[in-house]
């Protein structure tokens, strides 16, 4: 290392195999200077040195069975590395080099070019792009060239990017060049490809970073359509296998549960049997079980000598379960404004889970609270529900739908407010307040020509309800007979 930099200790080797990184061994750093011995089974590929995991440092490089040293700077490890015995990473590292400066030149032309009226302008820009993209197609030819025969060859062939041979004048053109010819120099057959992470760090790239939007619904359309495009140039089982399982993590990092269901059905359950995983498939969904969209895991209760449960509540259209504790300040501030917000609103049931060590402080801070479920789970963090639901900071919000299925997990009391507010308005009207009926009884003198059908017709009611109401037996009636009429 130059400079020395006595923050690191150990340089770890890792082998860069599908998507995976292999360990292989590790050496103490002394004085900015260490030696780690690769074993005499460490195959021919592509690895990487690890020296700072805190900031993601590390140096690639190409082993073949031969001795590999080299010089770097540790604060800018990938514009100062100098191979000092090998050829073939040398090569490689000036390839590398050399390509992302003409690939900067190459796009700072295009975006300049995008902001251009004046013609003359427009001109000379074209002129020095065809000047920088011939230079680059003559460092492309002259790597390859010069590498034959190597493994570095496989990478520099595979590192190739492809540009128009004229700028293009608006950006959704350059971008959907890029997407339609982003493969174009790939060869998912090559099995020094398939033994680095080269494919999968581009399959990743291309499906999470080159197809974007911050529309939610065209996001996932997105993602549907580019891993439909690339899965199938996939012909390596393996391979398939280790990037649809890195896809699937990272959707999960994402809580994208749409998303993973489309992969596991489409592409991961068609792989052949002995590559599938159910403890891969069952700890993808243990990590995704709170997401939305997914069913709020059941816990009980004791309420007033009986056992509730959660899903076995009926009585709202929407729940909130927040998780608070007494000894939390923001919860003592914020839990208060949620029952004001709520408390006049029947179609919304809150469950208060309070996190104590006793119950001293519930019993008195739950007094406000008499509109609620209120919860008390002792052990704090280590509580069973606390622990079934990942809880490590309060308060904690969820929003559940009648079903118990996860809508949201606001952050703040403001959030949840907002949320309601604006997807469950309908929810947080107040059922309307019904007039008081009030039972009133009338008494009918009976005149003369009077008969039960029309004093009946003439009240409302049927001619069995008046009898009821007096006790009538028969249809007789007398005159100056008081009759009671239900108003």
């Amino acid at each position: 290392m130059n400079p020395l930099d006595s923050t690191f200790d150990a340089a770890v080797v890792y082998q860069l195999n599908g998507a995976k990184q292999l360990y292989i061994n590790h050496g103490n750093i002394k004085e900015g200077k260490f030696t780690v011995e690769m074993p005499a089974t460490a195959s021919a590929g592509m690895y990487r040195l690890m020296y700072d995991f805190e900031r993601n440092g590390y140096v690639n490089f190409i082993y073949n069975k031969k001795n590999v040293e080299f010089t770097f700077d540790p604060s800018f490890p990938s514009g100062t590395t100098k191979f000092i015995d090998s050829d073939e990473n040398d090569l490689y590292n000036s390839y590398v080099l050399e390509s992302e400066k003409l690939l900067q030149t190459l796009d700072s032309l295009q975006l300049n070019y995008f902001n251009v009226k004046d013609a003359s302008v427009k001109k000379e820009l074209e002129k020095k792009y065809g000047k920088s993209l011939k230079s680059y197609h003559s460092l492309q030819e002259k790597s390859e060239s010069k590498t034959k025969g190597f493994l570095a060859n496989s990478f520099i062939k595979a590192l190739q990017k492809y540009y128009s041979e004229n700028l293009f004048e608006t950006p959704q053109e350059y971008l959907n060049s890029t997407l339609t010819h982003y493969f174009d120099y790939i060869n998912f057959n090559d099995e020094d490809l398939i033994k680095s992470t080269f494919l999968s760090e581009r399959v990743i790239e291309y499906v999470f970073y080159l197809n974007a939007s911050e529309d939610i619904e065209v996001q996932q359309k997105l993602y549907e359509k580019s891993i439909n495009e690339v899965l199938p140039k996939i012909q390596n089982n393996n391979l398939k296998h280790d990037i649809l399982q890195a896809i699937l993590y990272t959707f999960a990092e994402e809580e994208n549960t749409t998303l993973i269901d489309f992969v596991l059905d489409e592409y991961y359950k068609k792989l052949p049997a002995d590559l599938q995983s159910k403890e891969m498939v069952d700890d993808l969904m243990n990590k995704v079980r709170l997401a939305v969209g997914k069913i709020a895991p059941d816990f009980s209760w004791v309420e007033n000598g009986e056992t509730k449960s959660l899903h076995a509540l009926n009585s709202a259209e929407k729940y909130i379960l927040v998780f608070w504790s007494t000894s939390c300040s923001h919860c003592l501030k914020e839990v208060p404004q949620l029952y004001e917000f709520i408390k006049d609103k029947p179609k919304i049931k809150v469950l208060a889970f309070a996190l104590e060590n006793d119950k001293e402080g519930y019993n008195y801070h739950t007094l406000n609270f008499v509109k609620w479920t209120n919860i008390l789970g002792l052990g704090k963090w280590e509580n069973e529900t606390a622990r079934l639901y990942e809880i490590n900071a309060t308060p904690f919000y969820f929003v559940l739908d009648k079903n118990k299925k996860i809508l949201a997990k606001p952050e703040f009391f403001k959030d949840t407010k907002n949320y309601l507010e604006t997807f469950a308005s309908e929810d947080l009207k107040a059922d309307p307040i019904k007039p008081e009926v009030v039972e009133k009884t009338l008494e009918h003198n009976v005149e003369k020509g009077d008969t039960l059908y029309s004093i009946s017709k003439k009240y409302g009611i049927s001619v069995t309800e008046l009898k009821k109401l007096n006790n009538l037996t028969t249809n007789s009636l007398k005159i100056g007979q008081k009759l009671k009429i239900k108003n």
